[in-house]
């Protein structure tokens, strides 16, 4: 008898090992805690994964050494909960202000895995700002589950902002960018052409016609661009669209009238290349040219440098640069999730629940 009960004790305790290794494995899944895996989250973000998992290993001692493949895939679990709370966060109505957002996009490319159907793919990165609150970053790849625009629509509804109210978008008249914020806010929006993109194409003009200008001959039978060269710049700057234009016209017909001057030297059929480029750009974004000077001076954004800024930090310092690894497009995307949630100070705010 005593033999019996002391086997009927052992199994048992067995069985209560083994359901209490069944909620240790319910409550932590993957058997890491949730600190953990926010910080190993982080360091793949930042570093390489087997750079990350040889950090970890020199500050978080474990019985054996972290594992890169653990790394990517805790990142790509922190990213898609993070992903999911933000695509699903409502309105907030208690929050939205009357201030106007603007959203800062710009594109950047990255080297794409072999196989896939391009060398390189597109990433949409930028930032959105209302007043009286920090900016929020985002960043999404093609050809994934969560469209460009509802990581667009969910930063925009973190800004306080309702259907209905304006936005003002900043880039550099890119169609597919605008098209983007389009699909995100679902109604017509306020383009700014960016001053920075406008500015250089002005700028390649001038040292062109720099290097020309003391050519014997040419002023007078260039007579135009002579007068023009220097005034693209202060009608562009001061909104005069209409005029700017016009004068890119004359300053094209000149050119094209003396044809033959462009076959004795590269330099002047690189103007008119130059010129006839800014003609094609003016005409696509003409409505999206405004009083750059009057918005200067009452303080106002001018350009999409917060967007340049988004793309160094968010996929530069990461993907491009030195980092030049192959991506997919679900893999560059989870990075650049948690990338910018780190930007954002939200990783560390962010309540990640254990998961069930």
């Amino acid at each position: 008898m005593s033999c019996a009960r002391a086997s009927v004790a052992q199994l048992r305790v067995r069985k209560d090992e083994k359901i209490g290794i069944g909620s240790i494995e319910t409550l932590l899944h993957g058997r890491a805690t949730p600190e953990l895996e926010r910080i190993q989250a982080e360091l793949g973000s930042r570093l390489s994964f087997r750079e990350a998992a040889r950090v970890l290993d020199l500050f978080v001692s474990a019985a054996r050494p972290h594992n890169h493949r653990s790394v990517s895939n805790r990142l790509a679990k922190v990213a898609d909960q993070i992903e999911k709370w933000d695509v699903a966060s409502p309105y907030r109505i208690s929050r939205a202000s009357e201030s106007p957002v603007s959203v800062f996009i710009d594109g950047a490319y990255i080297r794409a895995v072999p196989g896939y159907q391009s060398r390189h793919f597109e990433i949409a990165m930028g930032r959105v700002v209302s007043q009286g609150r920090p900016p929020r970053q985002f960043a999404a790849a093609p050809n994934v589950a969560t469209g460009k625009h509802d990581v667009v629509r969910a930063a925009m509804r973190t800004q306080g902002w309702l259907p209905g109210r304006d936005v003002t978008v900043f880039s550099d008249g890119e169609i597919g960018l605008q098209s983007i914020v389009l699909s995100a806010t679902r109604q017509p929006v306020t383009h700014i052409l960016d001053w920075f993109h406008l500015s250089m194409r002005l700028r390649h003009i001038e040292q062109a016609w720099e290097g020309l200008r003391h050519v014997h001959d040419l002023n007078i039978y260039l007579r135009d661009v002579a007068v023009h060269v220097p005034r693209l710049r202060h009608l562009l700057w001061s909104g005069y669209v209409r005029e700017a234009t016009r004068a890119v016209k004359h300053m094209l017909s000149q050119l094209d009238q003396h044809g033959w001057l462009r076959h004795t030297s590269n330099k002047l059929k690189r103007l008119h290349e130059l010129v006839r480029n800014l003609r094609t750009y003016l005409v696509q974004n003409k409505a999206s040219i405004v009083d750059y000077c009057r918005r200067y001076w009452s303080g106002q954004p001018i350009s999409s440098s917060p967007a340049e800024s988004a793309a160094n930090s968010l996929v530069n310092a990461r993907m491009n640069k030195k980092r030049q690894m192959r991506w997919s497009p679900i893999g560059a995307h989870r990075v650049l999730q948690v990338r910018a949630a780190v930007a954002d100070g939200r990783l560390k705010q962010a309540k990640l629940a254990l998961a069930a």
